[in-house]
């Protein structure tokens, strides 16, 4: 057989699975599988290039980080800020449930003196006197020791 397996020798030859008249490819088919080569080549070099500059995707890794973390920071802040707003919300609900206790027992301390005899109510003022004074006295004490 020749070199070229498409057409034999003649002579004693025979010829080993070669067929006298190949069928010839057509042009539109070469050139469709040397585009979709040329294709796959300038995929790979572009994945190759891509592999090779590391700094690139380094930078690539440090954006996602960055933005992960600054996602991450603001979903913290949104539920620290609903959490201080909750207490916030408890802590008003108490001073006030405080307030009308204290305005009810006062206004009890009052309907009471009235009611008292006077002697009673100068003993009651000089009690009340004496409970302002050590309020003030501890408000003073308490004062000194948080500065």
């Amino acid at each position: 057989m020749s070199p070229d397996r498409r057409t034999p020798r003649t002579g004693d030859e025979t010829t080993t699975g070669a067929t006298t008249d190949p069928k010839p490819e057509s042009v539109e088919r070469i050139e469709h599988d040397i585009e979709r080569t040329r294709e796959q080549l300038a995929d790979t070099v572009e994945a190759l290039a891509y592999k090779a500059d590391v700094p690139a995707r380094a930078r690539e890794r440090a954006t996602a980080v960055k933005e992960r973390a600054t996602e991450s920071a603001a979903h913290a802040a949104h539920a620290a800020r609903e959490r201080a707003d909750q207490a916030t919300h408890v802590a008003r609900e108490r001073a006030d449930q405080a307030a009308q206790v204290a305005r009810q027992r006062a206004d009890q301390a009052v309907h009471a003196a009235q009611e008292a005899p006077p002697r009673t109510r100068a003993l009651a003022g000089g009690v009340a006197a004496a409970l302002v004074a050590v309020g003030a006295v501890w408000l003073l004490v308490r004062r000194r020791r948080s500065s």
